[in-house]
């Protein structure tokens, strides 16, 4: 029976985290000690899901695989959903998050360079509204870098503004018609090119020729590890690791059959 949840949760994600302390012999086993992104449920949240995202989306898979996983996620919609539609309402249900992020931050003496937060690991931005809170909090926080990558495209123009919120749109063989208009519309939008191959990603980026294609994600091809160890047994992620998409200085491309 699912727990009834008040506030959404903070999740601990190895790849985003700029804190990870060693466990296990595994090359990335590893306890996240600061947890910076936030999850709602795949498909539930996702306004712009395409057929093409939903038939390879990793998240699903972990929320079918683990059923903690589904009830965390379910528990953050559930305390979302009935705000959905209220941007003020949003951002004081959602503020107290990266006020926890900071002050792990602060506590674990994480340099302020490596700040940052995630929207969306799991599940897509849900409504404009939710959009516009997103924007807000960016605002009020200048000290962290925000990024996120969404396909709810009807949307992203509630997300402009701030230089700390690094947009990319997700774009697949379904739903890169709807990108290419949007991208005309929002200019200051970056780009995430998503198919089966690397090839396939090429053939997305063409169409906007305009704009570079960017970089194979270097943690799929195996150029960056999930975890960067130090010498001291602690670790940070990938993505910490590579700060392209954090900071918004490229777009990039991903291959759902890229894996090192």
């Amino acid at each position: 029976m699912l727990t009834i949840v008040t506030e959404p949760r903070l999740t601990g994600d190895r790849k985003v985290s700029p804190l990870i302390g060693k466990k296990g012999k595994g090359e990335n086993e590893g306890t996240v000690r600061v947890k910076n992104s936030f999850g709602l449920p795949a498909i539930k949240s996702c306004y712009g899901s395409t057929d093409w995202c939903e038939e390879v989306c990793y998240a699903l898979a972990l929320q079918k695989a683990w059923k903690t996983v589904d009830n965390f996620l379910a528990g953050n919609w559930q305390a979302v959903e009935p705000h959905l539609t209220d941007a003020d309402a949003l951002t004081s249900l959602l503020t107290p998050l990266v006020e926890e992020v900071i002050a792990q931050y602060v506590k674990r003496e994480i340099p302020p360079e490596e700040w940052v937060f995630r929207w969306f690991w799991n599940g897509d931005l849900p409504t404009e509204q939710f959009a516009t809170a997103i924007r807000r909090i960016a605002v009020r926080y200048p000290e962290v870098q925000f990024w996120m990558y969404t396909r709810s495209f009807s949307f992203v123009h509630r997300l402009k503004g701030p230089d700390n919120l690094a947009v990319y749109l997700s774009i697949d063989p379904d739903n890169v018609k709807a990108a290419v208009k949007t991208e005309r519309k929002h200019p200051w939008v970056h780009l995430a090119f998503c198919a089966d191959t690397w090839e396939d990603t090429e053939e997305l980026a063409a169409e906007f020729p305009h704009r570079r294609k960017g970089p194979k994600c270097p943690e799929l091809t195996g150029k960056v590890p999930l975890v960067v160890w130090g010498e001291d047994r602690l670790g940070r992620g990938a993505c910490v690791e590579c700060g392209m998409c954090i900071k918004g200085t490229n777009n990039v491309r991903f291959a759902s059959k890229g894996h090192k």
